[in-house]
């Protein structure tokens, strides 16, 4: 056993004649996720620095519910093989088991449906995607809905706009989709498919329910359906940490299996409701065979009681806190067999404060032999961790100090602790060599280093694994349908800005809908209204403002005000307008060339003195182009090359008059009036050709197989700049 004498006269630790030196220390955290890292640390360092195998280290904890779980994952992404025994946690816990048990739960409950539990089931194995895989969908779903409801702005009952339903958020849109796989309709199929296995399988359950299935029938369908038992048994066969947990994660299953088959025989009428309450009311481990999963070289998580008569070279006895260890809660046997035996010899039960003080002393005493027990596991090394910092209400036991008094050290993780990890030392050694600001010696240093490592095999060492410099996956341009490229006129402006965010935002999703989108939809609607001088603007806007949600009530109020002063504005410059109003809110097609199409919609459509076309987009924005830019502005130039390719002939226009971009918000300053910023007409420009020109370059530039990101006024509020090369945010991948 470690050596060292236990203080407080407890019991003395003698260690055997012929044992090395051992080493006791005690580690206090400042937090949760500091002592995991410190475990991780410990046990990293003593099999890299010592040799000492996987096998032969230990993690002993006092309550495998409460514990066991944070310390499987957090050894897990430290890179620590880990193996904790099958009747350690309740099989609800199990991590292939949890999935099935939520996805019965939602089909048998369907209001437990909530945003968290569908980002579990979207991000587990029966979604198998991850949170930017969410995003992507939330933001698809966010679109469909703001596209339906700009279609839902046209003429009602007295030709006022209508909005047929109310707008939901992201959250309700994601649980939505989960209920429904109709609502993934408008979405393209590879960002709905994790969507749609969830959704499918959801309703798997459900119609199995109904047809009044027993809980093994209902698993046994799910199970079938999931295509888990394919994908977990090609990666069992593959080895390696995935193969283990794949076979842990079938093992659950078959415990899964073998619990609701006992469940069955024991209450064949019993629904799937009172399955899942038996399951999920289990806070003491049942039988599991998880266990019979091969445990290989790995570090054991088990509880205290269940290491009595095991040893290990290292030992880590984590979570030893206040309140866990000792545990002083009343508590005795599921019948009261202590009480019946009392009562049986005839000895009275006595309930006065000595006696509960007698009994708290007895269960002390209990918990300190439990973990005396759990000290004298090492062999060679023992590691106590707990957390009591500062910013905590965590508070060590008073174990530590009986163990080692005053030998109590206050937890660090150095830099350094990182490179025990092969991952963090290739990434470190990475940004050094690619660090132009660190000495010449240094880069020199690392490279070589990352050269022995490349020449070792360790992934992502060698320079021809880096991104940017390995082979594309794909180097075919972009395609588009019937190999015809679809351009909105604000597409073409956003690709001049930057292909790159164009590419991320439109075939990646990596865009975000916001506030202002909302906004400016509402504002659209009013302008339309505002156009026949005859509705109440003030109380249509009550109506339409109330099927939008702008967060909590403050924020709610200040936009609301922001929304009469754009309306105000917009009036004004209505009526100080000399123009012909001809359309609002019109759909437009314009064939460029066999390949190159023009699809958008226009705000208004006028006609100016000479009967030619001037088009209107309002703007609500907080930002505008330059006076001598407005010329050249892309978006305002597509339009007027729509109109010439005939886009609104049906009007009797057929030449353009020039275009204004009509500014509402911010970017209209103090004025009371909107502001106008208009575009002279393609015939009066020195190149009447330009705007066709940009077309035909920006649809060559949509179709090709590369992407240049390029830096604007717009990269600030850009959701792509995490991943682009010339944004700071981006150099993580480069």
């Amino acid at each position: 056993s470690a050596g060292g004498r236990a203080a407080g006269g407890h019991r003395d630790l003698t260690p055997l004649p012929e044992a090395d030196p051992g080493e006791v220390r005690v580690l206090l955290a400042d937090s949760a996720s500091q002592e995991a890292a410190v475990v991780a640390d410990t046990l990293r360092r003593a099999h890299l620095l010592d040799g000492v195998p996987w096998s032969r280290m230990a993690v002993l904890v006092r309550s495998a519910a409460v514990q066991v779980p944070l310390l499987r994952r957090a050894l897990v992404t430290a890179g620590v093989p880990v193996v904790v025994a099958g009747d350690e946690v309740p099989l609800v816990q199990e991590p292939g088991v949890r999935p099935l048990i939520t996805l019965l739960a939602v089909a048998v409950r369907p209001s437990s449906l909530d945003v968290a539990t569908a980002e579990e089931l979207l991000t587990g194995p029966l979604g198998g995607t991850d949170m930017i895989g969410v995003r992507r969908l939330r933001r698809a779903l966010r679109i469909a809905e703001h596209e339906a409801a700009a279609a839902s702005l046209e003429a009602g009952e007295g030709g006022q706009p209508t909005l047929p339903f109310t707008p939901r958020s992201s959250d309700e849109l994601l649980v939505a989709a989960l209920r429904d796989a109709r609502e993934l309709i408008p979405v393209e199929p590879h960002v709905g498919a994790p969507a749609e296995r969830v959704a499918r399988l959801l309703k798997t359950a459900r119609d199995a329910v109904r047809r009044g299935s027993g809980a093994e029938d209902v698993l046994w369908e799910v199970w079938q359906a999931s295509g888990l038992a394919e994908r977990w048994s090609e990666a069992s066969l593959h080895g390696g940490s995935r193969g283990a947990q794949a076979d842990r994660d079938l093992d659950g299953v078959v415990a899964l299996f073998d619990h609701a088959a006992r469940f069955t025989d024991r209450l064949p009428r019993a629904g799937v409701e009172v399955f899942l309450d038996d399951l999920t009311s289990q806070e003491i481990a049942g039988d599991s065979l998880a266990e019979t999963a091969p445990e290989g070289d790995a570090v054991r998580i088990l509880t205290a009681h269940r290491s009595k008569g095991l040893e290990w070279d290292v030992v880590v006895v984590a979570g030893v806190q206040e309140g866990l260890w000792p545990d002083l809660r009343l508590r005795g046997s599921l019948l009261g067999t202590e009480t019946l035996v009392e009562l049986a010899a005839g000895t009275a039960l006595d309930t006065t404060q000595v006696a509960a003080a007698a009994l708290a002393s007895k269960l002390l005493a209990e918990e300190r032999r439990l973990f005396y027990v759990a000290a004298t596991r090492a062999r060679r090394r023992l590691v106590v961790t707990a957390v009591g910092g500062e910013d905590t209400d965590e508070r060590p036991s008073r174990f530590l100090t009986e163990l080692l008094p005053g030998g109590v050290e206050e937890a660090t993780v150095d830099d350094r602790a990182r490179w025990l990890s092969m991952p963090a030392l290739v990434a470190d050694l990475r940004a050094a060599v690619c660090d132009a600001t660190r000495p010449e010696p240094v880069r020199r240093e690392a490279a070589a280093h990352l050269a022995r490592l490349a020449q070792a095999g360790v992934q992502g060492a060698s320079p021809g694994e880096w991104y940017a410099t390995t082979p594309l996956s794909d180097d075919r341009p972009l395609g588009w349908p019937d190999d015809i490229v679809q351009i909105s006129p604000s597409a073409v402006e956003n690709f001049t800005k930057c292909g790159l965010r164009w590419v991320l935002e439109t075939a990646v999703g990596a865009g975000s809908t916001s506030v202002t989108q909302s906004l400016g939809t509402v504002i659209h609607a009013i302008a339309v209204l505002a156009a026949e001088d005859g509705p109440d603007l003030a109380k249509r806007l009550d109506d339409v403002w109330e099927q939008f949600d702008f967060g909590g009530v403050w924020f709610n109020r200040k936009q609301r005000r922001v929304a009469e002063q754009m309306v105000e504005r917009f009036v004004r410059w209505h009526k100080q307008n000399p123009r012909e109003l001809v359309a609002q809110e019109e759909s437009f097609t314009a064939v460029v060339s066999e390949g190159v199409h023009i699809k958008g919609r226009v705000d208004r459509v006028e006609r100016d003195g000479d009967g030619r076309a001037v088009i209107i987009d309002i703007k609500t924005g907080g930002s505008k182009p330059k006076d001598e830019e407005i010329d050249r502005h892309p978006q305002l130039g597509v339009y007027q090359l729509a109109t010439l390719l005939g886009a609104f002939k049906r009007h009797g226009l057929v030449e353009p008059g020039g275009a204004s971009l009509v500014q509402v918000g911010k970017a209209a300053g103090v004025s009371e009036v909107a502001r106008e910023q208009a575009q002279r007409a393609l015939g009066d420009d020195p190149e009447p050709g330009w705007a066709q020109d940009l077309v035909e370059t920006v649809a060559a530039g949509m179709s090709a197989n590369v992407f240049v990101a390029k830096v604007n006024d717009g990269c600030r509020t850009c959701a792509a700049k995490i991943a682009c090369p010339v944004n700071d945010n981006g150099g993580q991948v480069c």
